[in-house]
């Protein structure tokens, strides 16, 4: 129930007050019960509101994208650090869309967020998030994830806050990239990725985020927010989905 509620972003006191005949009114939603009375609702159903109303339409890839990584450094990586996750398969999808972007002429680039201790904003928000004092003090001092084979040609790009845009040359790159298309990878999905989807669309760029390739500390917040995003900022897909396109365009 919990999560049907987030998914139709309502509290589980109004779902039960709008349930009427095993229907949640207003939605269309089925109610099941188990044999010991708990309530159950599908996904699907969920989904299918939502497309009904005018939502889940889909982008699709342009003619120029760029690949994104956010913050697959050893702060965010390594299981010594405050702030990692478990990460492994999904640094590992990372790797794989990595290479397939070199492979494909596509341009990669990391962002990487720092802590800097005299930034009034980034005190009021430790509060929230303490561990992000451990973060690295220097854009010097970031390492990329070992497992990650950059090429020369990548571009790094520092930031102190979960929209890259506000605090780095991102825009100006993709603008000289003439990017249509951000593919968005890394960590992690309640933050940094849903803020760089939400914001990417405003500036006419097709915001993608391969499933697999995205990652938070929160599996429930990491599937309701790749949900919600699907639904009304980005394209959401399989990678094999994303590598196959960068092979197709290729080859054009």
């Amino acid at each position: 129930m919990n999560e049907a509620a987030k998914l139709l972003g309502v509290s589980t006191t109004t779902l039960r007050r709008l349930e009427k005949n095993s229907v949640v009114k207003g939605y269309g939603v089925q109610v099941y019960y188990t044999p010991g009375g708990q309530r159950r609702y599908s996904t699907e159903e969920i989904e299918q509101y939502f497309k009904h109303r005018g939502f889940s339409g889909r982008f699709g890839f342009g003619e120029r994208p760029v690949l994104l990584v956010m913050d697959c450094n050893t702060a965010f990586t390594s299981k010594e650090s405050p702030m990692h996750g478990d990460w492994d398969k999904e640094v590992g999808h990372i790797r794989d869309l990595v290479s397939t972007a070199h492979q494909t002429r596509c341009p990669v680039i990391y962002s990487n967020s720092y802590f800097q201790e005299d930034d009034q904003a980034l005190q009021i928000f430790i509060k929230k998030v303490p561990g992000m004092e451990a973060l690295p003090t220097s854009p010097e001092s970031i390492q990329l994830d070992p497992r990650i084979k950059a090429k020369k040609s990548d571009v790094y790009i520092y930031t102190k806050y979960f929209s890259v845009y506000s605090d780095s040359n991102l825009l100006g790159i993709l603008r000289e990239e003439r990017c249509d298309t951000l593919i968005i990878a890394g960590f992690s999905t309640s933050g940094a990725v849903r803020a760089m989807a939400t914001e990417t669309i405003q500036h006419a760029i097709r915001p993608i985020i391969p499933a697999e390739a995205v990652g938070d500390r929160d599996e429930l917040m990491h599937r309701n927010n790749l949900a919600d995003i699907d639904r009304k900022f980005g394209d959401v897909m399989p990678i094999h989905e994303v590598i196959r396109h960068l092979h197709t365009r290729s080859t054009r």
